[in-house]
C-alpha cells in the first residue's frame, strides 16, 4: 500500500517538476535577455522550447497566467547576437503559431522585422563594397585605355569596335549587380579584357602609323612667261569711195502691233545650305554616360547634383581627349568617395529598444481579468505597482475592483478603493479613456462619474 502511494505521489508530482523545469528555462531567458546578456538568454529559451514548443498568449501555470512567447525572445536575443538569419527564422515560427499576434508585442515584431532585414542588407551591402570597388576601379582603366585609343587613331578598328562592345557589357552588369559579389567579379574580368583590347587597338595603330611612308612635297615646276611688248601701229591712210545714190524714201503705212504684257518676273531664291549635325566621338558619349551613372548615384544617397552638372557643362562636341580624361578621372575619384561614404553610413549598429519591463505584468493581468480571475490580476497589478507607478496598472486594477464590488453583498470598501485608483490613475494621465466596446457600460459610467469628480 505505501508502495502504490509513493508511486502515486511521482506520477502527479512529474508534471510538476517538468513545467516548472521550462518554466524556469523561460523566466530565465526572458530575463538575460533584458538584461543584454544575450548569449545566456539564447541557451535558457532554447532549453524552454525543447520542452514547450508552443507558444501561448494566455499560458497558464497553476495560479499564474502569463504570455508565453519563447521564439520572440530568441529572435532578439539572435538579432544582437550578429545573426539576423537566425532571427527572422525564430519570429516566422512565432507568427505562424499567431499567438504573438494577440499580445502587445506584435507591433513591436513588426519593427524588429523590419530592422533584421536592414541589417541583412546592410551586411550583404558591406560584403558586396570590395567587389563594387574593384569593378568600379576595372571599368574606369578600361576607359583610360578607351582615350589612349582613341588619340592614337585605332578607333576604326574591329579591335577598338569589340573592345567597346566588352566595355559595355561590363558597365551594365555592374549597374544590375545589386549586391551579388560574383556579378561584380565578372564585370571586372570583362573590363579588364576591353581593356586589353583597347591597349591592342593603340599598339596597332601607333604601328601602322609608323609603317606609312613619309609624305613628300615636290616642289612645282614654273613655267616660262611669255612677254609681249606692244608697239603703236602707224595709222594709214584711207581710200576715198564715192557713195551710191540713196533712193527716195516711200511713205509707209505702220503696221498694227499687238502688245503683249511682260511676264512677271520671279525671284529665285538661294538655298541655304542645312548645317550637318557634330558628330561626338566615342570616348564623349562614354563620358556623357559616366556623368549619368554618376548623377543617378548621388540622387540614390539623397545628395545634390549639382557637382554632376558642372562635370556634364564641361563635356562639349570640341572637347579634347585630355579634357574628356581629366573629367573621367574626376568621376573615378568621386565614386570611391561616395563608396567610402556609404560604407560609413550602413556600418552604424542597429539598435534594440529595451521592452518595458511592466508590459508583460500589466498583459498578465488583463488576461486574468478577462478569464474572471479577478483575485490573481488584482495581485499581479499591486506587484506592479509597488515598483513603478503606472496610470494603466492604477486603472485595471480600478476596473477589476469594481466587477469585484459589484460580485459580492457588501462591496462598499473595494468600491471606494476602486475610485481611488481611477483618481491615482487619472493624477498620472488625465487623457485615459475606456473603450465602450471592451467595457461593460457601468463600468464606463462609474469611471466618466469618478472623473468628472
Amino acid at each position: 500500500m505505501k508502495r502504490a502511494m509513493l508511486v502515486l505521489l511521482c506520477l502527479t508530482a512529474w508534471p510538476a517538476l517538468a513545467e516548472e523545469k521550462w518554466l524556469d528555462a523561460y523566466n530565465r531567458g526572458v530575463s538575460a535577455v533584458r538584461a543584454n546578456n544575450f548569449q545566456a538568454g539564447a541557451q535558457a529559451l532554447q532549453k524552454a522550447i525543447e520542452e514547450m514548443p508552443q507558444e501561448n498568449a494566455a499560458q497558464r501555470v497553476r495560479d499564474q497566467i502569463f504570455t508565453y512567447v519563447p521564439h520572440f525572445w530568441l529572435g532578439i536575443a539572435r538579432l544582437n547576437m550578429a545573426d539576423p538569419d537566425g532571427a527572422l527564422r525564430e519570429w516566422r515560427i512565432s507568427e505562424d503559431q499567431a499567438a504573438i499576434k494577440n499580445t502587445p508585442y506584435y507591433a513591436q515584431l513588426q519593427e524588429l522585422i523590419g530592422r533584421a532585414n536592414s541589417e541583412k542588407q546592410r551586411r550583404a551591402q558591406v560584403a558586396a563594397m570590395p567587389a563594387k570597388q574593384e569593378a568600379n576601379a576595372a571599368i574606369s582603366r578600361a576607359l583610360s585605355a578607351q582615350m589612349d585609343a582613341v588619340t592614337a587613331g585605332g578607333d576604326r578598328s574591329d579591335t577598338y569596335h569589340a573592345a567597346q562592345r566588352r566595355l559595355r557589357e561590363a558597365k551594365a552588369l555592374s549597374d544590375k549587380g545589386g549586391l551579388d559579389v560574383r556579378v561584380f567579379k565578372h564585370a571586372s574580368e570583362i573590363a579588364e579584357e576591353a581593356r586589353d583590347l583597347f591597349a591592342n587597338a593603340a599598339d596597332d595603330a601607333k604601328k601602322q602609323r609608323a609603317a606609312r611612308p613619309p609624305k613628300s612635297n615636290p616642289v612645282p615646276e614654273r613655267k616660262p612667261i611669255d612677254v609681249v611688248i606692244p608697239f603703236d601701229e602707224q595709222p594709214q591712210p584711207k581710200p576715198f569711195v564715192q557713195p551710191p545714190p540713196q533712193p527716195q524714201p516711200q511713205p509707209t503705212v505702220p503696221a498694227k502691233q499687238t502688245s503683249t504684257p511682260p511676264l512677271p518676273k520671279t525671284e529665285v531664291k538661294p538655298k541655304v545650305a542645312e548645317p550637318s549635325p557634330e558628330q561626338e566621338s566615342e570616348a564623349l558619349v562614354a563620358a556623357r554616360i559616366s556623368v549619368q551613372q554618376y548623377r543617378r548615384r548621388l540622387v540614390s544617397l539623397n545628395i545634390a547634383t549639382t557637382d554632376a552638372q558642372r562635370l556634364d557643362r564641361q563635356l562639349t562636341p570640341q572637347s579634347d581627349p585630355n579634357l574628356i580624361r581629366r573629367v573621367l578621372d574626376e568621376i573615378a575619384a568621386k565614386e570611391r568617395d561616395l563608396d567610402k561614404k556609404a560604407a560609413a553610413i550602413s556600418s552604424k549598429p542597429v539598435e534594440i529598444p529595451a521592452p518595458d519591463p511592466t508590459a508583460s505584468e500589466l498583459e498578465s493581468a488583463y488576461r486574468a481579468y478577462a478569464a474572471g480571475d479577478l483575485a490573481s490580476s488584482d495581485r499581479m497589478l499591486t506587484n506592479v505597482l509597488s515598483t513603478r507607478q503606472s496610470a494603466e496598472a492604477y486603472l485595471l486594477r480600478g476596473c477589476s475592483r469594481y466587477t469585484q464590488a459589484m460580485l459580492t453583498r457588501d462591496g462598499d470598501a473595494l468600491l471606494a478603493s476602486a475610485a481611488s485608483d481611477i483618481q491615482a490613475a487619472l493624477r498620472i494621465n488625465h487623457s485615459l479613456r475606456l473603450n465602450r466596446g471592451a467595457w461593460s457600460p457601468k463600468l464606463i459610467a462609474f469611471f466618466e462619474k469618478v472623473k468628472s469628480q
